[in-house]
């Protein structure tokens, strides 16, 4: 029997040898992971420890950084208080770093973007997967593993389909309800036989068209609220697009008011940055970005050990 200190610093077990050996098959626990015997008085990394690591390596094996899909049978409590007090105090650990790495892959974003015609379709392609690399990186500093640049490029190339269809997915179908919306609405106005100039007197018709138009806005925003961590999902784990989806969906679901209480309130940190001169964003967009890693290992890694 072992007793095993997980990423958040508390210490589980004590727990079987096959239960050690299940966590490292995940990537929930790797070679650098602390462990005791029962009996002894010393931690040792758990790469040292044969049984886990035989011999004749040299070097013990790394375990992924991006652990199994997340089987849910019941995802985690999402506290407010707790993302945004770990979010700052993780910040502040290295705040140059964090916001100098944030910085860079965006201005390299931008200036890939804005190249002429081709612009647009780099955009469409990477901006999933470059989002999912900064999570990435984000999530390591949570863990205590601070990486840099090649934590997003390495998402970039290694999880770059799944980034890819998780954010167009989502997106198309989180649209679908406006665009439904949009068809009572017109038929609405194509049958009063009113003119587009004259629509502002009458409030009726107005009120008829907007109606339907609300509610499809207000669907659109509820799908891609609950779809908004499929990219985290799917950057950060070896989920499929369509596990990252469906983990998503249940994970934020269950936490839909908090998890919407938070988004607000990043959104307000985010507009007083922008009222600071716009240099505010350099502080409010990394928290937020950790923020939300916060909250997604939360939900999906509440049992986590690592």
């Amino acid at each position: 029997m072992y007793s095993i200190i997980g990423g958040d610093s508390k210490t589980y077990g004590p727990v079987t040898v096959d239960e050690i050996r299940r966590w490292i098959r995940e990537g929930r626990a790797d070679e650098r992971t602390k462990i005791k015997p029962e009996g002894s008085g010393e931690w040792v990394e758990l790469g040292s420890l044969s049984e886990f690591f035989p011999a004749p390596q040299s070097t013990p094996p790394r375990i992924s950084t991006r652990p199994a899909p997340t089987a849910l049978s019941e995802p985690g409590e999402l506290g407010v208080g707790h993302c945004l007090h770990r979010s700052w105090q993780v910040y502040r650990q290295d705040p140059w770093k964090i916001t100098g790495v944030i910085g860079i892959v965006f201005f390299g974003q931008f200036l890939l973007n804005s190249i002429p015609l081709a612009g647009a379709l780099l955009a469409f392609l990477l901006n999933g997967p470059i989002l999912g690399g900064v999570y990435q990186f984000c999530l390591q500093n949570l863990k205590g593993h601070p990486g840099g640049v090649r934590d997003v490029t390495e998402t970039v190339k290694d999880r770059f389909l799944p980034c890819f269809l998780a954010t167009t997915v989502s997106s198309l179908l989180a649209f679908g309800p406006f665009l439904l919306a949009l068809i009572p609405a017109a038929a609405l106005f194509g049958a009063s036989g009113v003119v587009a100039e004259k629509l502002a007197e009458h409030p009726s018709l107005l009120l008829g068209m907007g109606l339907p138009l609300l509610a499809g806005f207000m669907g659109m925003m509820y799908l891609l609220i609950c779809w908004s961590l499929a990219v985290p999902l799917a950057a950060c784990s070896m989920s499929d697009f369509w596990t990252a989806m469906t983990l998503s969906w249940r994970g934020v679901r269950k936490n839909f008011w908090p998890y919407l209480g938070l988004l607000l309130i990043l959104g307000a940190i985010n507009l007083l940055g922008i009222l600071c001169l716009l240099v505010g964003l350099f502080v409010t967009i990394p928290v937020t970005f950790l923020a939300t890693m916060v909250a997604y290992e939360q939900i999906f890694r509440a049992s986590d050990p690592r």
